[in-house]
């Protein structure tokens, strides 16, 4: 029953006379040293299968924690490495207990279990948790980059070193330029040892990861039916770095478009593993990303920039027109003055002139927005301002109303259409007494109508004029037409009323 119990048992199991010789194996012992009980019987057992380290160094007896337990009867527990009878190293867990008899050591027994696989299984684990952490910075760092030189020179020399290349390049795909690649980026050699050859093509070994954007990976790519197939080489150029393990991984756009490939070489051969492929098809998947938003980022700059051009040559223009409109301005201004001196139509010069001025005051306040929108209270600043001065806190004015944006024809408009009714105050209205008020009220009346209100309060008693002049024809007709609305004038007693409405500008 106890040798069917040892036999049965799941560990190897060895026992060990006086002389660390072994008396009895069972048969897991046998499978995992690879030696039969006959062929231990005559020598220690350290000497069969741990007499040497895994780096070709001794490995004294006198060291051996398993021998160690006879002497000192001290049981030993441990890990080792074993050696097989084929010559193969192994990692064990070992237990070696002494055995006594009236008190005296007489052998050891020895339990072994092979955790080479365990072992394995950490270290592949220890080492992908490694290589997760480590793209998880790469792509950290490289989202943390905006330029396109930085990022491709970066992912160039980590792939390299983490697949194991001797070097490595990014080939920029130039498809759409005669079907040429372009070398971005190398690493682990030097431009120059690119720089005496043509740019290769969409041969039958760069075709599918350029053209098809499919991984090749190859252990010897000077034995691969598709190499050497096309002229003038039929394969590496004189002087060529020397390649026989060959990986290539493309690089792919969000888009799906194969911006480029990168490829390792490798002189010796069977250098990639199936796990280099995917460490590097991880970068490549991270570098796409990053170069779509350098890509993305030189664009939004160029379209700034662009932008910005585009802002000055219209700024300079309106400058220019703002310059010619003043000089016209001046120019009819002058010809006025000739035009009327001397004559009895003196008031009639200071009218227009004051029209002219108007008009003036409205156009550079729209030079000053650029000729965008301008807003409806600065227009009514404007065109009040010489007559009561500064408005903002002048108890002769109040402006109230909503922000409403206007175009530049309608603030042209308007501005006119209040500095008329401004000088028409200042002859005959509010404005003549000290106490006079003008009131410019607006709002927005709903389905797209605004309406503005001139009121004018405490000047003297209005009187209706007997027939309609050249000021009631320009604000009613005139500035109706260049609203699209309608302009009315109200002759009350206790002031004249001016109701504008129109249509309710978009706002910009």
């Amino acid at each position: 029953m106890l040798k069917a119990a040892c036999e049965n048992a799941s560990s190897a199991l060895f026992v060990l006379d006086e002389k660390q010789h072994c008396i009895y194996m069972n048969s897991a012992a046998s499978d995992l040293t690879g030696y039969a009980l006959e062929e231990l019987q005559t020598r220690a057992l350290h000497d069969a299968i741990h007499h040497s380290r895994p780096d070709g160094s001794a490995y004294p007896i006198k060291e051996c924690p398993i021998v160690q337990a006879f002497p000192k009867s001290r049981r030993q527990q441990g890990q080792d490495t074993f050696i097989h009878k084929d010559g193969h190293f192994y990692e064990v867990e070992y237990t070696a207990s002494p055995v006594e008899e009236g008190g005296v050591v007489v052998g050891t027994v020895l339990e072994v279990r092979d955790i080479s696989a365990d072992i394995q299984a950490r270290r592949a684990l220890e080492e992908e948790t490694w290589t997760l952490e480590l793209l998880n910075r790469i792509g950290t760092m490289l989202t943390s980059t905006l330029d396109l030189e930085e990022i491709v020179q970066t992912v160039t020399d980590i792939a390299t070193e983490l697949s194991g290349a001797q070097f490595g390049a990014f080939f920029y795909n130039t498809i759409r330029e005669g079907k040429t690649l372009q070398l971005y980026a190398l690493s682990g050699a030097p431009r120059s040892a690119f720089s005496s050859f043509p740019p290769p093509r969409h041969t039958a070994v760069f075709g599918p990861t350029f053209a098809g954007g499919s991984v090749l990976r190859v252990g010897n790519i000077k034995a691969d039916p598709r190499y050497g197939n096309h002229a003038p080489f039929h394969g590496m150029p004189p002087g060529h770095l020397p390649v026989t393990s060959y990986l290539a991984v493309p690089v792919v756009s969000r888009g799906g478009e194969i911006l480029g490939a990168l490829i390792f070489g490798h002189k010796d051969a069977d250098v990639f593993s199936a796990r280099s492929e995917r460490i590097v098809t991880a970068i490549a998947a991270q570098a796409s990303i990053a170069i779509d938003n350098a890509h993305l980022f030189e664009a939004a700059q160029r379209e700034i920039a662009d932008r910005q051009r585009s802002e000055d040559h219209q700024k300079l223009l309106a400058q220019e027109l703002n310059h010619r409109v003043k000089n016209m301005l001046a120019t009819v201004q002058a010809i006025a003055r000739q035009t009327f001196r001397g004559r009895a139509e003196d008031t009639a010069m200071r009218l227009f002139t004051g029209r002219l001025l108007a008009l003036s005051h409205s156009h550079s306040l729209i030079m000053r927005e650029n000729w965008r929108s301008v807003d409806l209270r600065a227009i009514a600043s404007a065109s009040l301002a010489p007559f009561v001065g500064n408005v903002a806190g002048n108890h002769r004015v109040l402006l109230e109303g909503q922000q409403v944006s206007l175009t530049p024809k309608l603030a042209l408009a308007l501005g006119m259409g209040f500095h008329e009714l401004a000088t028409n105050a200042t002859k005959y209205g509010a404005l003549t007494s000290e106490n006079g008020l003008v009131e410019i009220r607006w709002q927005d009346l709903g389905k797209g109508t605004l309406c503005i209100t001139w009121i004018e309060k405490h000047g003297p008693v209005v009187v209706p004029p007997p027939s309609r002049g050249f000021g009631t024809r320009l604000l009613e007709e005139g500035l109706s037409n260049e609203i699209g609305g309608t302009v009315r004038l109200l002759h009350h007693p206790d002031g004249l009323i001016c109701e504008i409405k129109m249509p309710m500008p978009e706002a910009s």
